[in-house]
């Protein structure tokens, strides 16, 4: 009997102890935009409104057009559109933020003194309004002095889903589907073509001119596309991560067309043979001809890409058949974070697919520069100390140096250094990185948020 009257005391104690313990809760989930500033240099601005974290149901956000010297659907429409100078977007369920477009309307001069006062005014439950839930965008190139930006890497499908354009002098920050997109065709002066560095491309070239020729046995002639990160010679297989155009897999386009080669090409989902694209690109005149099909596919697609100064590449899916918007005209945007090929630390270097990848816009004349704290404070870098930073004017000149994962070492963010970033403009930002979400920043992977400050003015 006591041993029963025991075991009663010992369940009820237990039940008592765990109807005590409270959850712990977590603070309130806020919405904001991401910068309190912004500029349009070009045709469009994108917008981006930020949550604390993903909330876990939809999250509809309501905001105030405030036109200055202009007027909705007269010099500017919002894409969604608004509605008397409402315009309404949602958040999707499991998503830590959303965007939108303010685009000029076509054959419309401005002076540069027009504005436009966006204004949250509602936000639906679970998440509240938070600090910065005004946004004053200026109808001209603005030159910021300083912000926080969050990059948007992040949505429900995965960490990584996004690449992210950052212009600093713009308070600007553009998210891109990284997936979108197999090749791009430089538009300067060379007639190159470079593979997705965030879809883990891998390519070689086949002994055949004749696309047509190129067939699902072709892919046993040539090394597997599918390898391993840190493989012997798997260097030729990628693009290099410095993003030097003469280290590109596919050679230089030719003049004469049967002069290049037939390509075998793979990414992320096609690593499978039957799966990989074969593809052939020649000169159109002063811009590209590109053929293109699955391997064992008789049916093949031609794409014909004009070249266009405004920008540094243009972007073809083979997957989707067509070209696509990806990166923002050439002179708006300085850095990109994103999913992206790097070195996997073996001699000889080899291809490594690395999260967390930080790309210079080197392409447009943008140059990056790596400061020790020990040399000179964050807080006390200034302009007279530019003369003697040693500037890189390489795509992996911030690379995956900002950050750490090394078992045993310090996990996170290196608080020991930062950056030194000429936009390709020719002004000068310092930057840092604030939060990852990794080790104990208190941030959110996929989401890492950089502060930055005006060093000088172009």
């Amino acid at each position: 009997m006591n041993r029963l009257f025991n075991k009663i005391l010992i369940v009820c104690g237990i039940v008592v102890l765990g109807a005590c313990k409270e959850d712990v809760e977590l603070p309130d989930n806020l919405a904001g935009f991401t910068t309190a500033q912004q500029g349009i240099d070009g045709e469009e601005a994108t917008v981006q409104i930020s949550l604390s974290r993903a909330a876990d149901v939809a999250v509809p956000i309501s905001i105030q057009l405030t036109p200055s010297l202009v007027t909705y659907d007269k010099e500017f429409v919002t894409e969604p559109a608004a509605v008397n100078n409402v315009l309404n977007v949602t958040v999707p369920a499991g998503q830590s933020g959303v965007s939108f477009k303010v685009k000029k309307k076509a054959n419309v001069f401005l002076n540069g003194d027009e504005t436009l006062t966006l204004k949250m005014t509602s936000v639906g439950s679970p998440v509240l309004t938070g600090l910065n839930t005004e946004l004053k965008l200026s109808f001209a190139a603005i030159t910021s002095t300083g912000s926080t930006l969050t990059l948007e890497g992040k949505t429900a499908e995965s960490p990584y889903f996004n690449t992210v354009y950052a212009d600093l002098s713009a308070n600007a920050a553009t998210p891109v589907a990284r997936k979108s997109w197999n090749l791009g065709f430089y538009q300067g002066g060379q007639f190159r073509v470079i593979l997705n560095p965030g879809y883990q491309s891998s390519a070689t070239a086949t002994s055949k001119t004749d696309i047509a020729a190129v067939t699902l046995a072709d892919a046993d002639l040539v090394p597997d596309l599918n390898f391993s990160p840190g493989g012997e010679g798997t260097a030729a297989l990628a693009d290099s991560w410095d993003g030097d155009l003469t280290k590109t897999v596919f050679a230089e386009v030719s003049a004469t067309e049967s002069q290049n080669k037939v390509y075998l090409v793979s990414f992320e989902g096609s690593k499978a043979k039957d799966q990989w694209f074969k593809v052939k690109v020649n000169r159109n005149g002063e811009g590209y001809k590109v053929q293109f099909a699955r391997i064992g596919s008789t049916t093949i697609q031609t794409v014909d890409i004009a070249k266009n100064a405004d920008v540094n590449f243009t972007f073809l899916s083979l997957e989707a058949g067509k070209t696509v918007d990806v990166e923002p005209r050439k002179v708006n945007w300085d850095i990109a974070w994103g999913y992206s090929t790097s070195n996997a630390g073996t001699v000889p270097p080899t291809p490594y697919w690395f999260q967390d990848f930080v790309l210079l816009n080197y392409t447009a004349g943008a140059e990056a520069a790596e400061v020790l704290e020990s040399a000179v404070t964050y807080d006390a870098y200034a302009e007279a100390n530019i003369a003697t930073t040693t500037f890189l004017k390489t795509r992996d000149a911030i690379g995956s140096k900002w950050r750490s994962t090394a078992p045993g070492g310090t996990t996170g963010i290196r608080k020991d250094r930062f950056y030194v970033v000429k936009d390709p403009l020719g002004n000068v930002y310092k930057v840092k990185f604030v939060s990852m979400g990794l080790g104990a920043d208190g941030g959110e992977r996929g989401r890492p948020v950089i502060e930055y400050k005006l060093v000088k003015k172009k």
